[in-house]
């Protein structure tokens, strides 16, 4: 199961997943991603990849129509979710601090993983998740602005160590979506 079967539905389940399996799968994850995958291991890149690992677990299960649109049942999730935060940043305690971080970077890597998905080098341009690679490696709990997303915006190193991260971050999602498919 490769990145571009990230939309397919294989489950015909659908039950509504519950706020702590997605945030232990993330917390996996992320755990998971810092052993395996990442080319930087700092606090910035642990906050980082529990949120992107929850934020996938959660757009996977979103796809799938497995999450509550239920009030209570999104703070809940937010609320797991900020409290792991809290171990590696206490500004995490604020939820004005948290949310436009959040909403920031659902944004962002829901855009770089729709552009890696519908990237198919040599017949098109190779999609490059420039912001994504800057929030793990550069400028992790920043908002980061459209213009972040320029390839201009990088020095020769940084442009080579996104190759890596880029190369990285793709065997990472993959392994991590085929076990999303597994389990929800």
């Amino acid at each position: 199961m490769g990145l571009f079967d990230f939309f397919k539905n294989k489950a015909s389940d659908t039950a509504i997943v519950p706020v702590s399996d997605m945030i232990s799968f993330g917390l996996e994850w992320r755990e998971k991603y810092l052993a395996n995958f990442a080319i930087k291991n700092n606090s910035g890149t642990r906050i980082e990849s529990l949120m992107f690992s929850c934020w996938f677990v959660w757009y996977h299960c979103l796809g799938k129509d497995r999450v509550s649109r239920d009030q209570s049942y999104v703070n809940n999730f937010f609320a797991h979710l900020m409290a792991h935060l809290q171990d590696d940043d206490e500004r995490f305690e604020d939820v004005d601090f948290f949310m436009p971080l959040f909403q920031n970077r659902y944004s962002i890597f829901r855009t770089d993983l729709s552009g890696l998905a519908n990237s198919h080098y040599p017949q098109t341009k190779q999609y490059l998740p420039i912001r994504t690679y800057k929030a793990f490696c550069l400028k992790p709990m920043q908002i980061l602005g459209e213009s972040e997303a320029s390839l201009s915006s990088l020095t020769m190193e940084q442009d080579d160590e996104m190759t890596t991260f880029v190369g990285k971050l793709i065997a990472f999602i993959n392994a991590m979506n085929k076990d999303a498919q597994e389990r929800f």
